[in-house]
């Protein structure tokens, strides 16, 4: 891993990186509607002293970053919001499962949880669908570049990452120090969920890969196992699982 630097030094590297500029990414500082935090999705959650770091695959694409603006949710949300108040289902579910482990992250449009640090394994924005792949060189730009250095610095106890790419970027992050996971890395994702938690280095540092929040994470996660609950609430017993093996 990096050698860790300061959090506003490493925003400033973020905001002048181009690393990615030949796969057609832009960052948000060339956008706009940029932010003080490494990328946009840490309004939400930006707790430097957190023991649970949430990494998501991407924040948006350029097209929809430019049409709400830059932010999580561009809808004004109210407690008792469902899914349907939502512009993304998906930050409705994230919410959902974070209160079903007693750390409610709160609403997307605020900033009040305290103990969870939210980051994307790839922080521009591609120019395609937002359905579209990140290139491998892109993923592992930023990991290199910016989230093995965020985590050396903020020190989490715990990293949950939310679907195939951000668990495989957190792997190969930590490959370096503790070879033996080389294995789970080049293993399917659904092996590499049954694994959880899967220690990453001597400090004892957890990773529990998760299954994306989104509707179409919860059919994924359905199709894992023969059950009756439905995609939401196997994901809930999942983070539930890990609550207890963590003791929080």
């Amino acid at each position: 891993m990096s050698e860790p630097i300061g959090y506003q030094e490493l925003v400033k590297l973020r905001k002048a990186c181009r690393a990615c500029e030949g796969f057609e990414y832009q960052n948000q500082s060339v956008l706009g509607y940029d932010t003080g935090e490494i990328g946009n999705f840490t309004t939400w959650a930006n707790d430097l002293n957190a023991d649970l770091m949430i990494v998501a695959q991407d924040f948006s694409n350029q097209k929809i970053y430019l049409r709400d603006q830059g932010c999580i949710e561009p809808k004004s949300l109210i407690e008792g919001a469902v899914a349907t108040n939502y512009s993304t289902a998906t930050n409705f579910y994230l919410r959902e499962l974070t209160r079903h482990i007693g750390r409610d992250i709160g609403l997307p449009t605020g900033n009040v949880s305290r103990g969870i640090f939210l980051t994307n394994a790839v922080l521009c924005m591609k120019s395609g669908a937002m359905n579209d792949a990140n290139p491998s060189a892109c993923v592992k730009n930023c990991g290199t570049l910016f989230l093995s250095r965020l985590i050396g610095m903020i020190k989490p106890k715990v990293i949950v990452t939310l679907g195939v790419v951000p668990a495989m970027s957190v792997l190969d992050i930590h490959l370096a120090a503790t070879p033996l996971l080389g294995s789970l890395r080049r293993s399917t994702f659904g092996d590499v969920f049954t694994k959880s938690p899967i220690q990453l280095n001597d400090a004892g540092l957890l990773l529990f890969p998760m299954y994306h929040p989104g509707r179409l994470g919860q059919l994924n996660r359905k199709r894992v196992e023969q059950s009756a609950l439905s995609g939401l609430d196997l994901m809930k017993a999942d983070w539930q699982r890990m609550r207890m093996s963590l003791g929080w």
